[in-house]
């Protein structure tokens, strides 16, 4: 059953739901415990402007339920900003009920509206929920696979 969600950028006043939905995003599909003065510090770069992105907060009768962070990419190919979809968190009562959809067809639309070259993210092999939501929005895992080389301490 769907359910009327708004859809609206976040504010430096929504830096603790942020937070806590990264926290959650890490535990329940990775396993991953988030040090909290590091993503604080990330949340926050995003929020305050210092960092190139954006987080959009999904609402249902005026309380955040959910959130997606993106953070932008100069495509040479492209000659285009591409836009990463980082994270994405919906509250457990909410799923299910469009907020995700909400929040991913927004997003959408203002990569539309900002000539974006396209949306991209990337999902862990383990996490199959995910993976099917993504395809039933008609996003394509096409022929690309993400590696990383990830520095510690960075």
């Amino acid at each position: 059953m769907a359910t009327a969600f708004t859809i609206r950028r976040a504010s430096v006043a929504d830096v603790e739901f942020v937070i806590r939905s990264n926290q959650r995003l890490a535990a329940e599909t990775e396993a991953l415990q988030l040090d909290e003065r590091q993503l604080r510090q990330g949340v926050l770069a995003v929020l305050e402007a210092r960092a190139p992105g954006e987080y959009f907060i999904a609402e249902r009768h005026g309380e955040p339920v959910g959130q997606l962070g993106i953070t932008y990419e100069w495509s040479d190919w492209r000659n285009r900003t591409i836009w990463w979809i980082q994270s994405v968190y919906v509250e457990s009562d909410a799923r299910g009920r469009g907020a995700f959809r909400a929040l991913y067809a927004h997003v959408r639309g203002e990569a539309l509206r900002a000539g974006a070259g396209g949306l991209r993210l990337y999902v862990d092999t383990h996490n199959r929920r995910a993976q099917q939501v993504y395809a039933a929005l008609g996003m394509n895992g096409n022929h690309y696979q993400m590696y990383e080389d990830m520095f510690q301490g960075s």
